[in-house]
């Protein structure tokens, strides 16, 4: 860890901590009026709370053997196109596609 993210680390902690202590208002949306102590403390509970037991059926996609078939043939995909400068018009999983979309031949 490099010592500006510890130290960001330790200020975040320590902002935390204030606000559970209800030393500091903090507004946790655009439209939020400011929660301080017990009000901030529920709402952080409840929001990490619904991270920990969110159930995100992507992230069980992901894991599928099919998922992992198609990422493997868009991983090659994408060598031949950068190295070998291969034509291809599609990639077949969405992550790829958002983030390298870029890279395909467009019909023009």
């Amino acid at each position: 860890m490099t010592e500006n993210h510890a130290a960001g680390t330790r200020r975040f902690v320590d902002t935390l901590r204030r606000a559970m202590a209800g030393e500091i208002t903090v507004r946790t949306w655009w439209g939020c009026p400011g929660l301080t102590g017990e009000a901030f403390h529920r709402w952080f509970r409840e929001r990490l709370d619904a991270k920990i037991n969110r159930e995100d059926r992507r992230r069980w996609r992901r894991l599928s053997p099919d998922y992992q078939a198609s990422l493997f043939r868009d991983a090659r995909r994408v060598r031949e196109i950068t190295e070998q400068r291969i034509i291809h018009r599609q990639f077949e999983t969405d992550i790829v596609r958002s983030r390298l979309g870029h890279l395909l031949t467009r019909e023009d």
